[in-house]
């Protein structure tokens, strides 16, 4: 199944409210509000996530999550991953 596919299936099955929580989540770790998550801010929500993670660990998972390759984490980008790796938070 192409990516696509898959991510269009995993948003097919989230409720309003699931996307509100994991939206709720997002606007936390956007600390500029800019509706955007940079590498710093991606930093701040993986110590939360996982404290022994190293930067090098950051840097890996923020450019996998950034799938357009702009240097920034959109919601779609989030929420995707969020849903594919996190049930509980």
């Amino acid at each position: 199944m192409p990516f696509y596919q898959l991510n269009k299936s995993i948003m097919s099955d989230l409720s309003p409210e699931e996307i509100t929580e994991i939206k709720d989540h997002f606007d936390f770790f956007d600390k500029d509000k800019s509706g955007l998550i940079d590498i710093d801010e991606f930093t701040q929500l993986l110590k939360v996530l996982a404290p022994d993670a190293s930067s090098d660990n950051a840097e890996r998972g923020f450019a996998t999550i950034d799938v357009d390759n702009n240097e920034q984490i959109d919601f779609d980008e989030f929420l995707d991953w969020w849903k594919m790796n996190w049930t509980v938070f």
